[in-house]
């Protein structure tokens, strides 16, 4: 094995049974996130991942085993195996890399068409929930954080723009609408790999019932604003665009996201967290919204 990284001594002796001898181990986490490391060895390359926590452990292994699947051959990584005590899994490689905006603007919208086809699919592989008290709780939860946020951003937020922002989340519709069915929960480029013909989905730790419009707030904050056709993309690939109770919904979720980008991103020096925030910020102000 390569001394580029190593596996704790529990976990490694797990991934060699089931993989076998391990050549080399890469750390592929990303910073303040899941532990991930790529190993290759003579079963070839695979990823090991370790939860923080057991729900997402939980969450992922049964997304893997009942909604992965069905989402076509090489579409997603395979389950190779799951360890509960070690809160872990092994991931087969998908020979694909994160879609980024340097692919040519056809290529990019093929990307998202695709990708909206899968989240689809991914959607339809899940027992719908149906649970308005599942989507309650993250409708509250986005509304009782908004303040704090607000508090923690006021060296980067005007009055105006905070009270904007707090109209924009109390006049969130009532789940009824939109009651809570299985979601990503981390659906952006990052998580799409993309070999230039097919399109992969990653990362589905995440995932939990919810208001499945939350599924389209990074898309919305980070892409969408300078690049609507690959939204049209997208929804052509989904099957459907989105209603107007929707389109409300997703306003308000993106000016809580905005807040929490503008808390969260000078406290950790994240320029980028902090930059999407105050574009998002802006762009509200300039519609209207205030």
């Amino acid at each position: 094995m390569t001394d580029s990284a190593r596996l704790p001594a529990p976990l490694a002796s797990w991934v060699e049974k089931v993989l076998g001898l391990l050549q080399a181990v890469h750390d592929a986490s990303h910073l303040r996130e899941t532990q991930v490391w790529k190993v290759t060895g003579r079963a070839g390359d695979h990823y090991v991942k370790v939860a923080l926590k057991p729900v997402l452990h939980t969450r992922e292994t049964r997304t893997y085993r009942e909604a992965v699947p069905r989402l076509g051959h090489d579409n997603a990584p395979a389950l190779k195996d799951s360890s509960a005590d070690l809160l872990a899994l092994i991931l087969t490689a998908v020979d694909s890399e994160p879609l980024k905006g340097e692919e040519s603007p056809a290529r990019r919208r093929v990307a998202h068409r695709k990708a909206g086809l899968l989240l689809r699919r991914f959607r339809d592989a899940l027992p719908s929930h149906r649970s308005q008290d599942e989507a309650s709780f993250v409708i509250e939860g986005e509304q009782s954080g908004l303040d704090k946020h607000i508090v923690e951003a006021s060296d980067h937020l005007s009055t105006a723009e905070a009270d904007m922002l707090r109209r924009l989340v109390s006049t969130q519709p009532s789940p009824g609408p939109f009651p809570a069915e299985w979601r990503h929960g981390d659906f952006w480029e990052r998580n799409l790999l993309w070999n230039g013909r097919r399109c992969a989905l990653i990362d589905f730790e995440p995932s939990e019932p919810g208001p499945l419009v939350t599924d389209f707030v990074k898309l919305a904050t980070s892409i969408w604003p300078d690049r609507p056709e690959l939204r049209t993309a997208l929804f052509e690939g989904y099957g459907r665009s989105l209603s107007d109770t929707e389109e409300h919904a997703l306003a308000a979720f993106v000016a809580a996201d905005a807040a929490g980008a503008l808390a969260y991103g000078p406290r950790h020096s994240d320029v980028f967290v902090t930059a999407r925030g105050r574009r998002t910020i802006k762009r509200l102000m300039q519609e209207g919204r205030r």
